[in-house]
């Protein structure tokens, strides 16, 4: 068994269809990581088994209560793509809708959105354009329109 395009999307749908939601392949020197989360849809990580590192970078920022900021953090590995066509799709400033594509974020040949959780304006963005990401990691914070929770 080899890991392809069409064994990690079989995967991916099995965890969307299924009561599981965290599904761990190991195949060869990859384990690949597809955790369902009920705010985002399906998420696919991936790395190198070889590393032994564990899963504690997922502690991440749980301490947003009434904050009028959101984190948007990638649910992946991969590699951020912020341009379509040569234009950045947000830029700092930017007023966003709930759903808009913010950026996207390559992993394993996959085009992964990375889509607006709220509405609001775009305030600070972390990542640029090529840049490699971890699962978890802030690539923009967001603040949230007239009330709407995060």
């Amino acid at each position: 068994m080899e890991l392809n395009m069409e064994l990690l999307q079989e995967l991916v749908n099995l965890v969307k269809q299924s009561q599981i939601s965290e599904l761990t392949v190991r195949v060869g020197d990859w384990r690949v990581t597809i955790r369902k989360n009920l705010q985002t849809g399906v998420a696919l990580a991936a790395a190198p088994y070889t590393r032994s590192e564990g899963q504690a970078t997922l502690a991440g920022e749980k301490k947003q209560e009434a904050s009028p900021y959101v984190p948007v953090v990638s649910n992946w590995v991969g590699i951020v793509r912020r341009t379509k066509n040569g234009k950045p799709l947000v830029q700092v400033g930017d007023n966003i809708k709930r759903g808009q594509t913010l950026c996207w974020v390559d992993a394993l040949g996959v085009h992964n959105e990375v889509r607006a959780p709220v509405a609001g304006k775009v305030v600070e963005i972390f990542v640029e354009d090529g840049q490699t990401v971890e699962f978890g990691q802030q690539l923009m914070l967001l603040e949230v329109a007239g009330g709407e929770g995060g």
